[in-house]
């Protein structure tokens, strides 16, 4: 199967019981439904291995007053990776996902070029 890259990690939290938590996070895309797939993550050393992610859309808390920004970012998309520890997905590791997936977090077509 064709995977795309979806996202480079740029940090990553562990959460007790929910999963590796990874960022960047995404907006919600119209009609956005969670999802759960196998994906393929690639350290920068070029080792792999496939892990289930969870494509949550997950409500962030800024307080009583946020700005306008932090109110466009009050809902977002983010990738878990279930029963995967922070050490084995380090900074700069690449989550590829299928081509359905890559379109329903980011809207339109997928590149060819980024295709593996």
């Amino acid at each position: 199967m064709k995977r795309i890259v979806l996202l480079t990690v740029a940090e990553r939290f562990q959460l007790s019981g929910i999963g590796l938590t990874l960022a960047p996070d995404f907006p919600v895309q119209d009609g956005w439904k969670n999802l759960s797939e196998k994906v393929l993550v690639v350290a920068p050393g070029g080792s792999e291995f496939k892990a289930q992610a969870q494509l949550n859309m997950a409500h962030f808390n800024f307080g009583n007053t946020p700005t306008s920004a932090q109110r466009e970012r009050t809902w977002r998309v983010v990738v878990l990776l279930v029963d995967v520890e922070k050490a084995n997905v380090p900074i700069g590791s690449q989550i590829l996902v299928s081509p359905e997936t890559h379109r329903a977090v980011l809207g339109g077509g997928a590149l060819d070029s980024d295709a593996v």
